[in-house]
């Protein structure tokens, strides 16, 4: 009895990894802005009314900045661009090196939503 729920845990857990991996993807991104005076960055993307900053991180190698998103928008609203500043000191990035961003880039916020949805 202890092994089968021993294996059960163990399923459950390698089913959370694959789909919290899953989640964590590169942002289409709809613009993107910098700060200098503030040291930030303004990235714009699509949001379907549930995105927030803590839906989003960074990963910073070799001077190329992507942008990702931690957690799917799973609200129903029709998707809109928003706005979402960060510190670029919080990210590792010196202001004064030149650095690149990865993540690609759309002009329409729905465009945006599906590529997203579709990468999942």
């Amino acid at each position: 009895m202890n092994t089968t729920k021993f294996v059960v845990l163990i399923l459950c857990m390698v089913l959370y990894s694959i789909v919290h991996a899953a989640a964590a993807q590169p942002e289409v991104l709809l613009g993107i802005t910098t700060d200098l005076d503030k040291g930030e960055i303004t990235i714009e993307v699509a949001s379907s009314g549930c995105t927030t900053k803590a839906d989003f991180c960074f990963e910073y190698k070799d001077q190329v900045l992507t942008v990702i998103r931690k957690q799917r928008d799973t609200c129903k609203a029709m998707p809109e661009k928003i706005r979402l500043t960060f510190k670029l000191k919080d990210m590792g990035v010196d202001p004064n090196i030149p650095f690149r961003i990865s993540n690609a880039f759309v002009v329409n916020e729905n465009s945006a939503h599906f590529m997203s949805d579709s990468n999942k």
